[in-house]
Order: structure tokens, then C-alpha cells, then sequence
């Protein structure tokens, strides 16, 4: 399973990079492949700007450790950022700012991209 996340708010870029390296110091994702996504180069700039992390899961039910991951990691920002995190033709968005329970924003990222029901 592949599933991309990305953000949008105060200094995306640099806090991708911060979520980049949360999730490849998490145990639970030691098997997980991940890599970041480029956007296109525009006029003027100095260099790449990271757009997205791409993460490779297998087996798929690494999927719950990495949506507790995103979830803890988005609970200890200071920053207002957004989340967007899809798989397939799945895709959830969420502010963290309004959701500041770790366990809020993992479950919210599981019932969206398995399309189970809420409890």
C-alpha cells in the first residue's frame, strides 16, 4: 500500500521534513519505505521544495502504526498545518489545529483511507 501525505500551512516544506524524519526514527516504521516528492521547479526558486512524503507499507497493517505516528506527531505541533494523507483514490484531510488528540487524527486517518464506518 502506498500512501502520500502532505501539508499545507506555516512552513509546510520545513514541517515535512520534520514528519519526514518523526516517522523514520519511529520503531514501528523500521520496514516502511519513504521518500519525499518534489514539487516542480518554479521561477526563482533556490532549490527543491518538498510537496509530499510517499510512504511504501508492507505489509498493510502497518498502516495503523503509521496513522498513530502522523497522529502524535500532528498532536505536539505548534504550528497550524493541515493534513492530507491518501491512499489510492482515498484521501483525508485534516486541520490539526481542531484536532489535537493523537488518537482523534489516527483514527480519522484509518476510517478514511479503509472506508470503515465510525464507532
Amino acid at each position: 500500500m502506498i500512501v502520500e501525505i502532505g501539508l499545507t500551512g506555516d512552513e509546510a516544506a520545513y514541517e515535512l521534513r520534520q514528519l519526514e524524519k518523526w516517522l523514520r526514527d519511529d520503531d514501528e516504521l523500521k520496514g516502511a519505505a519513504i521518500s519525499g516528492r518534489n514539487a516542480p521547479a518554479e521561477s526563482g526558486d533556490m532549490g527543491p521544495v518538498l510537496e509530499a512524503l510517499q510512504v511504501l507499507l508492507e505489509p498493510q497493517g502497518v498502516l495503523t502504526a503509521l496513522a498513530a505516528s502522523v497522529g502524535t506527531w500532528a498532536g505536539v505541533r505548534r504550528r497550524s498545518v493541515r493534513i492530507r494523507v491518501r491512499s489510492g483514490e482515498k484521501e483525508v484531510e485534516i486541520d490539526a489545529s481542531r484536532l489535537r488528540d493523537p488518537d482523534d487524527i489516527a483514527s480519522r486517518i484509518l476510517r478514511e483511507l479503509e472506508g470503515k464506518p465510525e464507532a
